[in-house]
């Protein structure tokens, strides 16, 4: 038998919603950071060692976030509290 999906609430959507606002800044943030990057490169105002390490620094920031990302995901699905 089908089960039905219980109906979505104002209060999920508003979720939903803010999550795809986050989302749509958070990328507007990163692809701009990436354009000032690029124009800098290209007008030459930053030479190629300090453009690699600041790419470095991106990555490795990303990984952090990821790293640490991942326990608090488990610890906040975890039923005890």
């Amino acid at each position: 038998m089908i089960e039905r999906l219980p109906r979505p609430t104002r209060t999920h959507l508003y979720h939903v919603v803010g999550l795809g606002l986050r989302l749509y800044v958070a990328s507007l943030v990163i692809v701009g950071l990436y354009s000032l990057l690029w124009l800098a490169e290209i007008a030459g105002y930053v030479d190629e060692r300090t453009l690699g390490a600041i790419w470095l620094a991106i990555a490795a920031m990303g990984t952090v976030f990821l790293v640490l990302l991942i326990p608090l995901y488990y610890t906040s699905r975890s039923g005890a509290r």
